[in-house]
């Protein structure tokens, strides 16, 4: 599956690219399950054993498609859940607008132990200001196991 190979050559390309604006925000209220893309076997994906759900959303208006993503909490070992977890909801947009295209089957995974991330590259398309051209871009998206943290960057090829 995609979604389990290793970042290659693509992942240093990507380094080396200029980074571009992207904006991570909690969800504030649960998005309408309305707002999902179909279908949802294209448009969503489970990584890290279920821990990290991504899912496509309807932006508002034309402004394309926004990236919903579901964390579990990492677990404490000194605390005891007789119930499961609630998923941390996040958005992801490109400055607050929702990118042109993301494309989740092609998304990459990259663990590193040592720092206890886990980064996920997504290809996507970008508006380009001021016209009606569209831009290939990559959205990378690292996730802290121990801290359930999120960062995200959006680099130019």
């Amino acid at each position: 599956m995609a979604a389990s190979r290793r970042t290659g050559l693509l992942g240093l390309a990507l380094l080396a690219g200029p980074a571009l604006a992207q904006e991570v925000a909690d969800c504030g209220e649960t998005p309408p399950v309305t707002a999902l893309v179909e279908p949802w076997e294209e448009t969503s994906a489970s990584l890290g054993a279920g821990a990290i759900r991504l899912a496509l959303l309807h932006a508002e208006g034309e402004e394309g498609v926004r990236l919903l993503v579901l964390t579990l909490p990492p677990p404490d070992p000194e605390e005891a859940r007789p119930e499961p977890p609630v998923p941390r909801c996040r958005i992801v947009t490109e400055g607050g607008l929702g990118f042109a295209g993301l494309d989740l089957a092609g998304l990459e995974v990259e663990e590193n132990p040592e720092t206890a991330t886990l980064t996920v590259t997504i290809p996507s398309l970008g508006f380009i200001p001021e016209s009606t051209a569209l831009e290939e871009r990559a959205l990378s998206l690292t996730f802290g196991v121990r801290d359930d943290a999120l960062a995200a960057a959006l680099e130019a090829p």
